[in-house]
């Protein structure tokens, strides 16, 4: 008999063993202390067969942005399962233990890092951001005019708070981007420890910009470009320039961003090699808390039927009359859908519904292909409500 528990750090060692195996990787000294350090801040979850370990699920608790808003956000990793327990249900019971106890804590949006898209739609994930690599032959780097200011190289443990404040003013009114804690930076730069740091001095001295890159353990001639960072053009600029003084001995360069940075019209020649890769998921865990917290647009006072369907969290499921006022608001679920005129709900799964408020897609579109079920009109002024936005997301875990 299978047993589903949260584990304790007392089973860190049989967690490492696991995910080694089931993801084929080396258990270095620094893969262990990374992964301690990740659990000491997660709840993990097991699945036992005769008090061994054979499937478990991690799931780390973290902010995100929405609007200028934080929202608590569970970050699910290490989906794993020996070889002999694969199809066994454990996975799908871990998930729905890992949705309930997200519910119980608050924590409004859940991500992942898919291995299989249709997979995790089962458990109400859906894609919600996707990276543009660009491929970068050296004779088609951007070409910018020189700055006042001046690029240093720097040591991350020098402008730790400096990175977390242009971070901060860069994406804290985007779409989904990670609130970085101290432990975030920390760990992030912990598992990029054969990253450089570039920072971008404004004429008066002032941190406008930074650059992580790399280029240790990368392929022979290839820079490779990790986190970009600006709140100016002339750090754009600044930066861009300090990328292209290493052209001497780089041939290659990569760079993987977010759809927010469609950059290939400022060069030259804008055919260079773009690909667009679906990246990570997400779902709105309690519809009801979410809707309560999300920034809508201010507009006359008016009330929205929302029809939610989410086989994988039931407490979603429902019509709930979304009353929105100018200075305060009202959701609730409705208990006899037959009491309100079916032409005035608005449908669509936990999928859906998640795509529409992390700026995924517009209601329009998602209605032109029946994601989203319900009057046109009534479409057109609940879309009103929405703030204007693209998904972004640096992080990957």
């Amino acid at each position: 008999m299978t047993e589903y528990k949260t584990m304790t750090l007392e089973k860190n060692e049989e967690m490492l063993e696991l995910a080694c195996y089931a993801f084929n990787l080396e258990k270095t000294e620094k893969r262990e202390k990374e992964f301690k350090e990740l659990c000491a801040v997660s709840a993990c979850y097991g699945a036992f067969q005769n008090e061994t370990l054979m499937s478990q699920i991690i799931v780390r608790p973290m902010e995100v942005y929405l609007h200028g808003k934080p929202f608590s956000m569970g970050g699910i990793g290490f989906v794993s399962s020996y070889p002999e327990n694969r199809g066994a249900g454990d996975i799908a019971q871990l998930m729905k233990l890992s949705l309930e106890k997200m519910n119980e804590q608050g924590q409004l949006l859940s991500y992942l890092a898919p291995f299989s898209y249709p997979f995790y739609r089962k458990y109400g994930y859906e894609q919600c951001f996707d990276d543009i690599q660009y491929t970068i032959d050296v004779s088609e780097l951007p070409k910018v005019q020189k700055t006042p200011g001046m690029v240093r190289r720097v040591k991350w443990e020098d402008v730790k708070e400096t990175m977390r404040t242009l971070y901060t003013e860069r994406y804290e009114t985007s779409v989904g981007p990670l609130k970085r804690s101290e432990w975030d930076w920390e760990f992030l730069m912990m598992s990029r420890e054969d990253s450089a740091v570039a920072l971008y001095l404004d004429e008066e001295g002032e941190a406008q910009g930074y650059l992580i890159y790399s280029f240790k353990g990368q392929a022979v001639g290839t820079f490779v470009l990790q986190e970009m960072v600006y709140l100016s053009h002339e750090a754009f600029k600044g930066l861009w320039n300090f990328v292209a003084s290493h052209k001497a001995t780089f041939h290659t360069y990569r760079y993987k961003t977010g759809e927010h940075e469609k950059m290939a019209y400022l060069l030259e020649n804008p055919r260079i090699k773009q690909e667009l890769v679906p990246s990570m998921m997400a779902r709105i865990v309690n519809i009801q808390q979410f809707l309560m917290a999300y920034p809508f647009k201010e507009r006359a006072p008016q009330t929205f039927y929302l029809k939610v369907e989410d086989t994988a969290a039931s407490w979603n499921t429902g019509v709930w009359k979304v009353e929105l006022h100018l200075t305060d608001r009202k959701v609730t679920k409705i208990t006899d859908e037959q009491e309100i005129f079916q032409e005035s709900i608005l449908s669509g799964t936990i999928q859906a519904w998640t795509q529409v408020f992390m700026n995924y897609r517009t209601i329009e579109e998602l209605h032109f292909f029946e994601r989203i079920l319900g009057d046109k009109h009534l479409l057109a002024e609940f879309a009103e409500r929405i703030p204007a936005g693209v998904p972004v997301l640096y992080d990957y875990f």
